[in-house]
């Protein structure tokens, strides 16, 4: 009898160990569903979060373009108003160099000999400072 009740007792250990056993299987397993449910849940908060970064990115990327196309308009224009400015500049100064020319020719003209008549000064002058007197004139 001794090995009935040894064998009884063993068996209901195992009986014990296994319902134990069990226990712990179905424990880890509700937590091991609970997990991966958090987990899904997490990787869907991800994935809106990154859907709404998305947007946000891509609105700001057309804001980025239509600055960029209005700053490029505008350069255009700061171009094209520097070679204007440019063209007329280098205008001025040739327009000044032909004055300071005249003039120089003038005060030699006064210092060599003060002209008797009008029509004789502006004959030493010659055809290209008429041309340039003509000009200022304009």
């Amino acid at each position: 009898m001794d090995c009935s009740t040894t064998t009884a007792a063993t068996t209901t250990i195992d009986f014990t160990t296994l319902s134990s056993a069990d226990d712990r299987r179905l424990r880890r397993m509700i937590s091991n569903r609970e997990s991966a449910r958090r987990s899904r849940m997490r990787k869907q908060r991800h994935l809106e979060d990154l859907r709404s970064r998305v947007g946000r990115l891509r609105l700001e990327n057309i804001a980025v373009a239509e600055r960029i196309a209005a700053i490029s308009g505008r350069c255009v224009l700061v171009r094209r108003e520097n070679e204007q400015l440019k063209s007329e500049s280098a205008t001025l100064c040739r327009r000044l160099s032909e004055i300071r020319q005249l003039l120089f020719l003038r005060q030699l003209d006064c210092l060599s000999s003060p002209p008797a008549f009008p029509s004789a000064a502006s004959s030493r002058f010659g055809s290209s400072n008429e041309q340039i007197l003509a000009s200022l004139r304009a």
